[in-house]
């Protein structure tokens, strides 16, 4: 038997999963950056969309779940939790079938008190893993989002 042969029963083997491999990877670092945002009060799944609000702007839900990769279900039950905490607002729209959200300045506001945390807690992972390396793995994750765009 080869070495590529082996490789690739390897790689498909379900404990070599590419999904399996990510989620575990993702729940962990979901864990760290959760802890470093703790005193902020928020999750790290909610500074997340503090931060795509932040970069975009008042947004319709379909963008933003595009933007983020999430189902609009999802999406709207964590902006909900935002909402009522007052750190995200409605906005008007020129079509009623489309919902916009955009940042409160309360939601502005938290998101710079939490963002020097998030920093951190970045900074941490990306010195434990290198700058040259995170580079090649975002390239990697890049191209993972691709190849499973097209399975969709």
């Amino acid at each position: 038997m080869t070495g590529d042969s082996s490789n690739l029963r390897e790689a498909l083997d379900p404990t070599h999963c590419v999904s399996y491999r990510l989620r575990r990877a993702a729940r962990l670092a979901a864990k760290s950056y959760d802890a470093a945002l703790k005193t902020t009060g928020l999750k790290n799944t909610q500074f997340t969309l503090l931060a795509a609000l932040a970069t975009e702007g008042a947004v319709s839900i379909g963008a933003l779940s595009d933007l983020l990769a999430t189902d609009g279900t999802t999406l709207t039950r964590n902006l909900e939790v935002l909402v009522r905490r007052g750190l995200v607002k409605d906005c008007a729209s020129d079509d009623a079938r489309v919902r916009t959200v955009q940042l409160s300045k309360k939601g502005r506001n938290k998101y710079q008190e939490a963002l020097p945390f998030w920093q951190a807690a970045q900074q941490q992972v990306l010195t434990g893993l290198g700058a040259e390396q995170w580079r090649e793995l975002e390239g990697v994750l890049r191209q993972i989002e691709d190849a499973c765009h097209s399975l969709e």
